[in-house]
């Protein structure tokens, strides 16, 4: 059996899901977002990261007490994709993985765990979405066009045909499962 590599997101309407304007293209949730959240994160027992998303969470997350992420993010192992290892400590497990993402992901998946997840990182998540190495999304989408950023489905990729799997509210944001159809 392999293990489920599960994508989680928040992006506006037109894809973005980037920072700068993360502060102004998200809002609009309410409680129902942190037990979605929840709902992720109870199936996983892995992380990968890309650098830059290391380096933001990396000074924050270890002195957080915002839950359930900060216990789960703080205890899970991290992979880092990234060319130099991170200058940065994070306590906890941490393994720098300087191999191309796409073989190293698919030799993970063969192990024994629960799901792997991707958070942020939308360097990585395009990669591992293009190298259809992604088994299902779960999307927060915020009621905005943030108009410009990276978007999460932008670039080269195949057809991809994916299971709607569940929809929900957070307030005026959609909550999205998919599951891929390969």
């Amino acid at each position: 059996m392999t293990r489920n590599v599960v994508l989680y997101e928040l992006m506006a309407l037109d894809g973005v899901a980037d920072e700068p304007g993360e502060g102004e293209w998200f809002g609009g949730a309410d409680e129902r977002l942190t037990e979605f959240l929840g709902e992720v994160i109870s199936t996983q027992d892995a992380v990968l990261l890309g650098r830059r998303t290391f380096e933001k969470w990396a000074p924050y997350w270890p002195y957080s007490s915002l839950q359930p992420f900060a216990d789960f993010i703080n205890s899970t192992r991290k992979y880092v994709f990234s060319s130099s290892r991170p200058v940065l400590d994070w306590p906890g497990s941490l393994v720098h993985v300087p191999t191309p993402a796409g073989e190293f992901v698919r030799h993970l998946k063969q192990q024994a765990g629960a799901d792997i997840g991707v958070h942020g990182s939308l360097t990585l998540a395009r990669s591992l979405l293009a190298d259809d190495l992604v088994d299902e999304l779960r999307l927060v989408v915020a009621p905005s066009l943030a108009g410009r950023g990276t978007r999460l489905f932008g670039g080269a990729t195949h057809l991809q045909r994916l299971e709607l799997v569940s929809s929900d509210r957070t307030g005026d944001c959609l909550l999205l499962h998919y599951r891929s159809r390969r």
